[in-house]
């Protein structure tokens, strides 16, 4: 993954957890992004595809950037897995938005 990110014991636990939901929750600058990034890539290579994810976020910019960075994880990822390449297609109408966006898919989609 990243060359230069090395995690520390907390964030190791929080990319290697499987079976349950995980909260990431710390400062700015701690790391969060990037402990979120691996998580979900290692994942994606594991075989979850990108579309199964709920990623919320606070703001536009936040979403947009984690999805910046599962993409360019991705493509670099692509020369020892070339399966992944269906992922990159499916990132932009993944469910890694704010939760004012997640939650207006869910009104339009079951306010019946």
């Amino acid at each position: 993954m990243d060359n230069k990110f090395s995690p520390n014991k907390s964030q190791q636990k929080a990319i290697e957890t499987r079976g349950s939901n995980i909260l990431v929750s710390a400062g700015a600058g701690s790391g969060k992004t990037t402990v979120l990034k691996t998580r979900i890539v290692k994942l994606i290579i594991e075989g979850t595809p990108v579309d199964r994810f709920l990623v919320v976020t606070f703001t536009k910019t936040a979403a947009e950037e984690i999805k910046t960075r599962i993409r360019d994880e991705i493509k670099k990822q692509l020369v020892d897995h070339p399966n992944l390449k269906p992922q990159l297609d499916k990132i932009d109408e993944s469910h890694i938005e704010t939760f004012d966006a997640f939650a207006l898919w869910v009104v339009k989609k079951y306010g019946y």
